[in-house]
C-alpha cells in the first residue's frame, strides 16, 4: 500500500483542493493518539475545516484511493 499511497500523493501534488500526507506514529504518537489512530495503516480524511476527520474504510489499491479522492475530496470547477 505504501507505493500506492506515494503514487496518489504524486498525482495530487500541486492540487489546490487535495493534500495527501502521512504521519509516522512511532515519531508523532501524540498527534496519532489525538486523532484516534491506534492501528496501522490508518487512513483518515478531513474536509472543509473538519478538525476530527473521518476514517476511510474503502479499498487500499491505487485505483480505489484515486477514485475516493476524486469523488469525495477533489473540488471540481462548477
Amino acid at each position: 500500500m505504501k507505493q500506492d499511497w506515494e503514487d496518489l500523493g504524486s498525482e495530487y501534488e500541486g492540487s489546490s483542493s487535495v493534500l495527501i500526507g502521512d504521519v509516522d506514529c512511532t515519531v508523532h504518537s501524540g498527534l496519532c493518539s489525538k486523532h484516534g489512530v491506534s492501528g496501522y495503516p490508518t487512513i483518515k480524511y478531513y474536509k472543509d475545516g473538519d478538525k476530527n476527520g473521518e476514517s476511510y474504510s474503502g479499498g487500499r489499491s491505487k485505483d480505489a484511493l484515486t477514485s475516493f479522492a476524486a469523488d469525495t475530496l477533489e473540488i471540481k470547477c462548477q
